[in-house]
């Protein structure tokens, strides 16, 4: 007894399913007009346009990748790095080695230009530009270093030069 009840309770199943199926694809077949208030077989007529009168409110001049830099607080990659710190933003995938005096060459990618902080969210106005970082935050330029930068510019890694010529995470052993 109890299989054909679940026989049974499977066949309205798939009927109420089924029913559902068509109700929801016949829903969008109806002859209702597609403007209530519009008969279908009656064609709109349309009158001669006219130009709609815009009034001209006086809008913002357009800004300049410079003017929009400057109030984002935009520095040079060579004020960041004369005032000591690693940029905190480069051009994606760039990677900067510092010698062991602390000076910088870019490898790949480049400086971050006011034309790059065009559209990007980061970067717009009233949104502070941090180019450097906050002193004492462990973002001072560090002699032999290589500083790594995402597929977005922002700094993903800074490594330390070992003996052996590549550069790890972890500071060189200490010799002794």
């Amino acid at each position: 007894m109890l299989k054909k009840e679940v026989f049974f309770i499977k066949k309205l199943f798939a009927f109420l399913i089924s029913a559902i199926l068509l109700i929801t694809a016949f829903a969008g077949c109806s002859n209702e007009p597609a403007e209530p208030g519009i008969p279908e077989d009656e064609p709109i007529l349309e009158g001669p346009s006219e130009p709609e009168n815009i009034s001209e409110e006086p809008s913002e001049p357009e800004r300049t990748p410079e003017e929009i830099a400057k109030d984002c607080g935009y520095m040079t990659f060579e004020e960041i790095t004369a005032a000591g710190y690693y940029p905190d933003w480069m051009q994606p995938h760039t990677v900067i080695i510092y010698d062991e005096n602390g000076v910088p060459t870019i490898t790949e990618g480049g400086e971050l230009v006011p034309d790059d902080l065009l559209g990007r969210p980061e970067f717009e106005p009233g949104v502070p530009f941090t180019s450097v970082g906050i002193e004492g935050s462990g973002m001072e330029i560090e002699p032999n270093t290589k500083a790594e930068y995402d597929l977005h510019g922002f700094i993903q890694n800074i490594y330390h030069l070992w003996p052996d010529g590549t550069y790890n995470l972890d500071y060189p052993p200490e010799e002794g």
